[in-house]
């Protein structure tokens, strides 16, 4: 079977204090994480993971929590194109889940197979109170899925036939879902936002690779926090507990390098993984 190769797709950025997504360590550091998804392709497929924000979702210059934002529908065309590739050239999308930052493309890719998890599903259709509060959904979705004409809905883990494997995770929505990857070079995990960040998953790290490529010191997490750090969108903590504890067991091995997740700067600065 053909190995994979990964390339991370630049979807817009969102401008956030690094204490929202760190429980609140450093919360004066103002960072631009990238809005972003991943193409994965194995000389015969073109799969898209993720789809971006739509447009309508950053109102005056504004996105989740009120933070400064862009991004939309032509960041995700743009960042194709750069691949050589137009939205029906796409086989395959996989959504690590439906929030309205990793879904908001959807109706671009009417034709393609589409895959999501069951409990995302009954998630986005029914919404925690604070879900709705933070709008981390879009109302749009529904009717978005509706236009998709060849839809597997799943229920957990399992290996599809080209070597991707999906595993669900957990506690940031019901049906957050990680995709391993076998490259060349060894096994790389999109874990979505299940964790947003490496640091999540590796709370002593002292540094941060911002856009562009420019390097800061980050305050490492203190003993009490370990093994793991969350943020104000896990919200189901013993979920998000035994999801971390999967992602562990699923990489080539357990450091940063293996996982790719849903908005580290330094993913998009690599590009190329495979």
């Amino acid at each position: 079977m053909a190995s994979w190769t990964i390339k991370s797709l630049y979807y817009g950025k969102i401008t956030v204090p690094k204490g929202n997504l760190a429980s609140g360590l450093d919360p004066d550091l103002i960072i631009d994480f990238p809005y972003m998804g991943y193409l994965l392709q194995n000389g015969k497929q073109n799969i898209l993971v993720d789809t971006g924000i739509h447009e309508d979702n950053i109102i005056d210059g504004k996105a989740w929590g009120g933070c400064p934002a862009q991004g939309g529908r032509k960041y995700v065309i743009e960042a194709l194109e750069k691949e050589g590739l137009k939205p029906q050239d796409i086989d395959t999308v996989l959504y690590t889940h439906l929030h309205n930052d990793h879904a908001g493309g959807a109706s671009l890719f009417p034709e393609a197979r589409t895959w999501f998890q069951k409990d995302e599903l009954t998630n986005l259709l029914n919404p925690l109170p604070t879900q709705k509060i933070r709008s981390d959904f879009d109302k749009r979705t529904p009717d978005d899925l509706k236009l998709l004409k060849d839809v597997y809905i799943i229920d957990g883990d399992m290996v599809l036939p080209n070597g991707l494997e999906l595993y669900k995770l957990p506690g940031h929505t019901s049906g957050s879902m990680a995709i391993v990857v076998p490259t060349a070079k060894g096994r790389y995990v999109l874990t979505g936002d299940i964790p947003h960040l490496g640091i999540s998953l590796f709370p002593k790290l002292d540094r941060m690779e911002l856009l562009g490529g420019s390097v800061i010191d980050i305050t490492p997490a203190p003993d009490i926090m370990m093994p793991y750090l969350f943020n104000s969108v896990i919200y189901d903590h013993y979920a998000a507990f035994d999801s971390y504890n999967k992602l562990k067991a699923l990489a080539e091995e357990f450091t940063p390098q293996w996982y790719l997740t849903g908005h580290d700067c330094w993913i998009i600065n690599r590009n190329f993984f495979g």
